[in-house]
């Protein structure tokens, strides 16, 4: 299992890159998302059994193996990493990225002018917060793979992170594997570049603080908790499971997190009021592989009350995980892991690097839960079926998402919820992988 699993995982991911840009790329892109993914959670199960083993050397080696190629390869389902360069560029010529949109941007600088020509939506004013803004500014004469690279890094040292506080928390080492082998994570942070990388450690190194005792402990926390969040403010959805963690310190989180925020917020006021109402039109607006969204939107024919609607149940699901971690003994990140799969589920703008967070809280929830993790595991999986609406944009230059494809992003995870548990000699390809064990 040392060199069969690892060989297998590989050898997969890595056949996407010479055919992603053929017809069939985007049917290789799930199939290969489908086998990865299933032997991902296979060695999980099979490891949590005792018959495979996995060290700390293998679970790095094969991380960085399986990030390599696509490092250097440029991205091919996202193209958000032109902004981030255009950001940066502009920074470095002194001016605020929030002052205009690409479009309007002049200059003489013939490598600004043509990535202002690729970024997305160029007549509107970046949104991406001041810490992301701090990054690309220094990232940004580093180039594509330059940035990717940092981008890597920070991916890594979650895996770093999780290695060393697993086995300090009572969870399995192995349990990394859901992250760090998860070709969602592989493809969106080495391939394709996306800054939530970069909240990534931040955010975990402000949950493995938070629940220690001590005002020191709680004002870095909250510093760090503000520094993910002005690096994405995806988290903000976290805040109130970090509050109650802090409990008494929360008045010390709070400080912590205001503090950050004043250092990283103020250099980029007033114009970053731009950034705020493109901000405000992507949450009135966009979507994409919103399941529910879409159903209860087509079903009142009103965009804004179904978004309302959302909201309200993604509250609701969160005040109960709250009530739970309040009055139970349940674990910190369990609530948080929970809190990601709802909000994956409730969003209506599901774009599948939006589950970075939910896999990077994987190896922390516990096995529990109707005693797996399959049904979280898939819902960073299936959020990149959404890809096969490139398949008309790069054909024809058509922009339309299936009826059928959000249909399916919601349904296999609440299908693997609520099925049986199956025994780890049960799940699929467990033979065979024990097969090739016994062989290597």
């Amino acid at each position: 299992m040392r060199y069969a699993l690892p060989f297998c995982i590989c050898l997969v991911s890595w056949m996407v890159l010479p055919f992603c840009r053929q017809p069939f790329g985007m049917a290789l892109l799930v199939v290969a998302a489908c086998v990865q993914g299933a032997l991902v959670y296979a060695g999980y199960r099979l490891a949590g059994a005792g018959r495979a083993s996995l060290t700390v050397g293998t679970v790095v080696v094969v991380a960085l193996l399986l990030r390599g190629p696509f490092l250097f390869s440029p991205p091919f389902l996202s193209d958000d990493i032109h902004r981030y360069l255009f950001d940066g560029m502009v920074q470095q010529a002194g001016d605020s990225p929030y002052a205009v949109s690409p479009e309007a941007y002049e200059t003489t600088d013939p490598i600004v002018s043509d990535l202002a020509t690729k970024v997305n939506h160029p007549s509107l004013v970046t949104l991406y917060p001041p810490a992301a803004q701090l990054f690309f500014k220094l990232a940004a004469p580093l180039g594509m793979t330059g940035m990717k690279a940092l981008l890597v890094l920070a991916d890594m040292a979650v895996v770093g992170l999780l290695l060393l506080y697993l086995p300090r928390m009572g969870l399995p080492r192995h349990g990394v594997i859901l992250y760090a082998w998860n070709p969602m994570v592989v493809w969106e942070i080495a391939w394709s570049g996306h800054t939530d990388a970069l909240a990534l450690p931040f955010l975990l190194a402000a949950g493995l603080l938070v629940v220690r005792k001590g005002r020191r402990e709680a004002i870095m926390a909250g510093a760090l908790f503000a520094v993910a969040l002005w690096v994405k403010l995806i988290p903000v959805i976290f805040g109130p499971f970090f509050l109650l963690a802090s409990r008494r310190r929360a008045g010390w989180f709070a400080a912590g997190g205001a503090v950050a925020s004043t250092l990283l917020v103020g250099p980029y006021l007033p114009q970053m009021g731009n950034g705020v109402e493109t901000l405000v039109l992507y949450g009135t607006t966009w979507e994409f592989s919103g399941f529910l969204f879409r159903t209860i939107r087509d079903l009142t024919g009103m965009n804004l009350v179904a978004r309302l609607v959302m909201a309200l149940l993604f509250c609701g699901g969160a005040g109960a995980l709250l009530w739970r971690q309040w009055r139970t003994k349940m674990s910190h990140f369990h609530a948080l892991g929970w809190a990601a799969f709802f909000w994956l589920l409730a969003t209506p703008t599901l774009h599948p690097w939006y589950g970075l967070y939910l896999a990077m809280f994987l190896p922390l929830m516990g096995d529990t839960f109707n005693g797996k993790l399959l049904a979280p595991f898939l819902l960073t999986l299936t959020p990149l079926l959404g890809y096969v609406v490139l398949i008309d944009f790069f054909a024809h230059g058509v922009w339309l998402e299936g009826t059928w494809t959000p249909f399916w992003v919601f349904a296999i995870p609440l299908m693997a919820l609520f099925c049986p548990k199956e025994p780890p000699a049960a799940l699929p390809g467990a033979k065979l992988l024990k097969s090739l064990t016994n062989r290597f």
